[in-house]
């Protein structure tokens, strides 16, 4: 997620540094930073083909984006007006990367996570200026999907809000902004379609194929156009609801 993070601020025209926040062996490291390199270029390239980026815009974006190692992680930290953090769903992995950044950090900068299950509140706890901090979850592929669902804890400031939603909004993202709810927004949506799919299956209602392009050309065209509630509304809520 964090390289389509990346992506997401490299095609708007903003500078990105990708750190390796985990300590590795030198050899080890150079090996990972380059293949992150080439998934990086692989994006761009495949826009190309398709006719989404031409070459020379193809060129800037990768011109943007720098994948370094965490001994350059200070440097580039004490800079940084945004930080998108992005290491493994565990608080102790958040713990360690928050403790690292924020030793680097200038007090205005503002920090988001973008956990998919761990406590906006919670999260908030373990970094220097919690008014400074909120989360800020993408959905994959980040680069395509409009998408981000932002939750600011209990602790963070309305202006480090309003200054993420500007960024966000500057880089084509659509906001949307939820009280901390375990699931998030589209994830609890998803959830229950994805079960109903799944009992679909078992229950040999249909084949996985046949349930997939009903959803491709039927249920996920209806909501992109209207959305759920809304749709609620038009079949009448003394009804629906």
């Amino acid at each position: 997620m964090g390289r389509g993070i990346g992506h997401v601020f490299a095609y708007a025209g903003y500078r990105v540094d990708i750190i390796d926040f985990k300590p590795r062996e030198a050899a080890a490291g150079a090996r990972l930073r380059e293949a992150a390199r080439a998934e990086i270029a692989a994006i761009p390239a495949l826009l190309r083909d398709l006719g989404w980026l031409d070459e020379a815009q193809r060129q800037a974006i990768l011109a943007r984006i720098r994948v370094l190692p965490l001994e350059e992680a200070p440097a580039v930290l004490a800079l940084a007006d945004f930080v998108f953090e992005g290491v493994t769903e565990t608080l102790e992995a958040k713990r360690d990367a928050f403790s690292r950044a924020c030793a680097q950090l200038r007090p205005d900068a503002i920090v988001a996570s973008r956990t998919s299950s761990l406590d906006t509140d919670a999260l908030a706890a373990l970094v220097a200026q919690p008014v400074r901090f909120l989360n800020a979850h993408f959905l994959n592929p980040a680069y395509l999907i409009p998408l981000v669902e932002v939750s600011p804890a209990r602790t963070t400031a309305e202006a480090t809000f309003a200054a993420l939603k500007d960024l966000l909004e500057s880089a084509g993202k659509v906001v949307v902004r939820w009280a901390p709810s375990p699931g998030f927004i589209v994830p609890r949506l998803q959830a229950a379609a994805m079960n109903e799919a799944a009992r679909l299956v078992e229950e040999g209602v249909d084949t996985p194929e046949d349930i997939d392009r009903a959803v491709r050309a039927g249920f996920g065209p209806r909501y992109t156009a209207m959305g759920m509630c809304v749709f609620i509304d038009y079949g009448g809520l003394d009804i629906l609801y």
